[in-house]
């Protein structure tokens, strides 16, 4: 009996994620399976990689992962990379937010949206008087009973305020999703602070009744890990548990057709390739011109999930040309403050191993109008921006020795309201049609750990319908 042939199109983390499951799965069924894992970029990793420069450790995608969710944790173990972690920093507490070129820290207990604690909050600069007696209200604001999906900006307003949403849950929040928040679905990028208005009736109240989330500033930084040589590690360990012949690179699929009910043919451009499996391990935005053709409802569907630009600037110094004591991991910034940098992490400090001895290593993050920018202007015309932005913020008193930009385009994809119901019909969608199936980072999440469990559930789904 021939081998049952599933092609996976995208070599990213729920790709690559997808192909390690089903052999996984295949052994523990005793499924005879060919797997093909088609991606049009030169090397595997989509956004996710790590490149050493100049005894630089430089990251141009994530540089974690975040551990309270479990998939990417324990992929990694299971791949033997557990010698390999590296976490935080455990000297540094604290992150800041950017006010008139000054950093000030994040009140401690302040967790993404909402503070776990009043005191903290009201000894900071960032917010007015006003400011903070209107927080202070939100265990009295009642619970909206609308079923209907709220946006992230509405939510916080209601609950603590414009101020609190201006200074402090936009550019924390600006970091993560690189989306305008008044267009950002709670329940699909934020459902546990929806849970907690349910739960609690007030935010604060449920973040004080965590004792871990009233003593951290920012991000609960302890969950964060990485590897002592960078994220590629995970890709590169990935990509070394497959055959030899199943991963291509430089083979960009052009076009999606149904040969008839069982099967599905791709043209590669001048080649085609059957395959009785088709996984689509891609953005929304990409799946749309491979399948959009299929019916008007799936081009309407995947229209409806845009994706954004995003580029990362890493900037090697000299330790003693910065002036700032770097006593952080690095600084948000509020759009009010008109900057193109959405936030800049000091890696060297969060992470052994990313600088030469002396050395420090700043990361800057550029929102989707910066992206946009680097296309009209090029590349070295944003850089000098940026540095001309950090050097008053960091006192700056050199130039860089290093400076690497990445440029991600359409990357970060983007949660509107009503997404969960969109994400499900496309899901319910893709089981109309024999064969197919949906592994992309715009449904459920666009995390590590997120990418990773969609890539397992495709791929659980497949051995489950072949059984």
């Amino acid at each position: 009996m021939s081998a049952h042939r599933i092609t996976i199109i995208g070599a990213g983390v729920s790709g690559l994620t997808c192909a390690a499951k089903l052999l996984e799965l295949s052994k523990e069924k005793n499924l005879s399976l060919d797997i093909k894992i088609l991606d049009g970029a030169s090397k595997p990793g989509g956004v996710l990689s790590t490149v050493e420069q100049e005894g630089f450790l430089l990251e141009e995608g994530a540089e974690s992962f975040i551990t309270d969710k479990p998939a990417a944790l324990e992929l990694a173990k299971k791949l033997g990379l557990e010698g390999e972690f590296i976490r935080t920093n455990p000297n540094l507490k604290q992150s800041f937010i950017l006010k008139n070129n000054k950093l000030y820290p994040i009140p401690e207990g302040f967790t993404l949206l909402a503070p776990a604690r009043l005191k903290p909050l009201f000894a900071s600069p960032l917010l007015s008087l006003f400011g903070k007696l209107r927080a202070a209200l939100e265990p009295w604001v009642p619970m909206r009973r609308d079923p209907q999906d709220e946006s992230v900006g509405d939510f916080v307003r209601r609950r603590l305020g414009n101020e609190v949403f201006e200074r402090l849950a936009q550019p924390l929040l600006g970091g993560v999703y690189n989306a305008d928040p008044d267009d950002l679905s709670l329940s699909a990028a934020f459902p546990r602070f929806k849970e907690m208005e349910r739960t609690h009736g007030s935010l604060i109240r449920a973040l004080a009744s965590r004792p871990t989330a009233a003593q951290t500033s920012g991000a609960r930084y302890s969950l964060f890990i990485s590897f002592k040589k960078g994220m590629g590690s995970l890709i590169q360990a990935l990509t070394a548990a497959l055959p030899s012949d199943a991963l291509k690179l430089n083979h960009r699929v052009q076009a999606v057709r149904r040969k008839d009910l069982d099967q599905w043919t791709l043209d590669l451009g001048g080649d085609t390739l059957e395959t009785d499996t088709l996984v689509l391990a891609l953005p929304p935005h990409q799946m749309r011109p491979l399948i959009g053709h299929l019916d008007m409802e799936w081009d309407k569907l995947l229209a409806g999930i845009p994706a954004h630009d995003s580029a990362t600037l890493n900037l090697g110094f000299k330790r003693d040309d910065i002036g700032h004591p770097l006593n952080g991991f690095g600084f948000v910034v509020p759009s009010r403050e008109k900057k193109l940098i959405l936030g800049c992490t000091f890696a060297s400090q969060k992470f052994e191993g990313r600088a030469p001895e002396g050395m420090v290593l700043i990361r800057a993050f550029l929102g989707a109008s910066a992206a946009e920018s680097i296309k009209d202007k090029g590349e070295k015309a944003v850089a000098k921006e940026v540095l001309e932005e950090l050097t008053p913020i960091l006192q700056i008193k050199g130039q860089p020795i290093l400076k690497h930009l990445a440029f991600y385009s359409k990357a970060m994809s983007h949660f509107r309201p009503g997404h969960l119901s969109q994400a499900a019909r496309l899901e319910d969608k893709a089981s109309e049609f024999k064969g197919l199936y949906l592994a992309g980072n715009g449904f459920k999440g666009v995390g590590i750990p997120d990418c990773v469990a969609i890539g397992q559930a495709a791929a659980e789904k497949i051995i489950k319908d072949l059984a």
